[in-house]
């Protein structure tokens, strides 16, 4: 077989620089892995992987992107539902419910990382606010604060059942189903 035959097209290998290197972040750290343990996971050259990111930072930021595409499908979802006392429980849901292993992964890193979170937050890159477009548009305007709240932590279910998950033997079903049962009570 000719190398042209065996190469993926670009976004395929973009896929999958990501998800190794999520994989790598989380269990080595950010700091701890070098583009050259990306590279190697990959079975690629330190060059290609360059041609795709310029470094780890850009590396996050792509997946951070990934997370905020999410956030934006939620809420053109949001925008197609008809009003009513449990669009909040509705949407909360839709957004635990749509949890996959790579946005759980991602919250591992996430709690794994909290320097370079920090450091993207102070960047503009804070992801605890991209639900306030949500809840904005979930919640009456005149809303309670108490109720804000109580919506924001019900997006955040699934991340809080994973910090509570912490040296326990829980699986990421479990875990799940925590969440959803925690947006229940809080929707």
């Amino acid at each position: 077989m000719d190398e042209k035959s065996t190469r993926r097209p670009g976004s395929e290998t973009r896929a999958e620089i990501l998800r190794v290197s999520l994989e790598l972040f989380t269990e080595r750290g950010f700091e701890g892995t070098s583009i050259r343990d990306i590279a190697e996971a990959l079975g690629v050259t330190k060059s290609s992987l360059y041609y795709h990111f310029p470094s780890k930072e850009a590396i996050i930021r792509a997946l951070l992107d990934g997370r905020r595409r999410e956030i934006d499908e939620l809420l053109a979802w949001v925008e197609e539902q008809p009003a009513g006392p449990d669009l909040l429980r509705r949407t909360a849901l839709r957004w635990v419910e749509s949890t996959g292993k790579e946005r759980v992964q991602g919250m591992r890193f996430a709690h794994a990382n909290r320097a370079i979170m920090q450091k993207l937050a102070e960047e503009g890159s804070d992801r605890r606010t991209w639900f306030d477009a949500v809840v904005d548009r979930v919640l009456a305007d005149d809303a309670p604060t108490v109720t804000r709240l109580r919506a924001q932590m019900a997006f955040d279910t699934v991340s809080a059942a994973l910090f509570a998950a912490q040296g326990t033997a829980a699986s990421d079903d479990e875990v799940l189903t925590a969440a959803r049962e925690a947006t229940i009570l809080l929707t």
